[in-house]
């Protein structure tokens, strides 16, 4: 994959992500210019939960004492909450929270 494609891939998570951070709804976004980008609806979605998976595992520091660990957990798990929600939704397996 070329750097324009990463780029764009991560464009359109982004546009996704900001669009389901502004509704209540646990339904995907779709549009045709994603099937270029991540092939199908599934596809999208596991991109969606790696996102998520990696902004956990770079942006927990696991040497916080637990209080302050749980509160920056929340604090992801709200900026998130529309992912999160489509992820659950989706029912895809092994959504870290």
């Amino acid at each position: 994959m070329t750097w324009s494609e990463t780029h764009r891939r991560w464009q359109a998570l982004r546009a996704v992500e900001e669009e389901l951070a502004r509704t209540e709804s646990p339904v995907l976004p779709w549009r045709e210019e994603y099937a270029e980008l991540f092939g199908d609806r599934a596809g999208l979605l596991a991109a969606l939960r790696y996102r998520w998976e990696l902004t956990v595992n770079t942006q927990m520091d696991t040497h916080l004492p637990e209080r302050e660990l749980e509160e920056h957990r929340l604090r992801l798990a709200r900026r998130a909450r529309g992912v999160l929600r489509v992820l659950v939704a989706e029912d895809v397996t092994r959504v870290v929270a």
